[in-house]
């Protein structure tokens, strides 16, 4: 059974995928996505390769390797996970203050 294996301290870091032209490891999502800004929901390893799942604005969730993005730890953090639950957190409290 392949080694998988998750890791989470890049949870929520911004990511930009930079695919290599003609990667057999990738699909036409994977090209389509690339050059547009995500966030990393999880790092997994699987046989030995770190894939970051990224989500992007559109909820749309693609896996890179991770050695194919461009990571900016700068950036705020967080995934659109957060964002919903934030957004729900505000609205109940706006809802309890009334």
């Amino acid at each position: 059974m392949p080694e998988h294996r998750h890791q989470t301290p890049l949870r929520g870091v911004k990511a930009t995928p930079h695919p290599a032209p003609d990667n057999p490891n990738y699909a036409a999502v994977n090209y389509a996505y690339a050059g547009r800004t995500g966030h990393i929901h999880e790092v997994v390893t699987v046989d030995g390769h770190e894939l970051a799942k990224v989500g992007f604005d559109d909820r749309k969730i693609v896996y890179y390797l991770l050695e194919d993005l461009e990571l900016d730890q700068s950036a705020e953090r967080g995934t659109f996970h957060d964002r919903d639950r934030q957004a729900l957190k505000e609205k109940e409290d706006a809802d309890h203050s009334r």
